[in-house]
């Protein structure tokens, strides 16, 4: 089995080919994220609660994609997405949460243009796998308070992410432990994405996925 790191098209998180999301006020966060079941430290961001409420860079029908990026949340998607991903019988995503999207480019609230997407913000599995820290050649300040989940520990470089061999429970798209990105997908994930041609993702190969705090955006991709 192939995985790929899922990214926006071309590593452009706020370009302009697709239409990114700004957070609108009010944002209100959980108390608590996800802790780890060895440690019980936190593993992932605090929640976004409700209101959901966002604005997306671009009015132009041609800019939304299915998969929607911006700073402060893991990721939108398209109803088209979730039609897709309940069809063919993806996992991975624990929940599909509305997400209500009040202005679009430069237009007033509420002047919203005819035919925009309903969009969710995704929760995914966190412990979908373990990266394998040797394979992946992982180099790091000081070691990691906790060996399971492996939070901290001032990451300097790694080469490529790889998965320890029998730790993938089977999710399509999901968090790996001790890997320095939130979204990893599947083989499968990736060919019913391109499939239906689904709009803004970037499938990165994990083993070619490389990290280095001392280079200009921190991760590149290998030769």
């Amino acid at each position: 089995m192939k995985f790929y790191v899922l990214e926006p098209e071309k590593g452009m998180l706020f370009g302009t080919k697709w239409a990114y999301a700004d957070q609108v006020d009010p944002v209100l966060r959980s108390e608590e994220g996800e802790r780890c079941p060895v440690c019980g430290g936190f593993v992932t961001p605090l929640k976004w609660l409700p209101p959901r409420r966002v604005k997306l860079s671009s009015a132009k029908p041609e800019k939304w994609g299915d998969f929607v990026w911006g700073a402060g949340f893991l990721l939108l998607v398209s109803d088209r997405f979730k039609a897709v991903y309940e069809k063919e019988g993806l996992t991975g995503i624990t929940a599909f949460l509305p997400v209500e999207v009040v202005r679009v480019g430069t237009r007033k609230t509420g002047d919203l243009p005819p035919g925009l997407p309903t969009y969710y913000l995704i929760e995914i599995v966190w412990d979908g796998a373990n990266q394998d820290d040797r394979a992946s050649k992982v180099v790091r300040k000081r070691e990691p308070r906790c060996a399971y989940c492996r939070v901290g520990g001032g990451r300097l470089r790694q080469e490529g992410i790889i998965l320890e061999e029998g730790s993938w429970t089977g999710a399509d798209i999901f968090e790996a432990r001790g890997a320095p990105v939130r979204v990893i997908v599947s083989e499968r994930f990736k060919e019913v994405v391109e499939r239906y041609g689904l709009k803004n993702a970037w499938f990165i190969p994990a083993e070619k996925f490389a990290w280095d705090e001392h280079r200009p955006g921190l991760w590149y991709i290998l030769d």
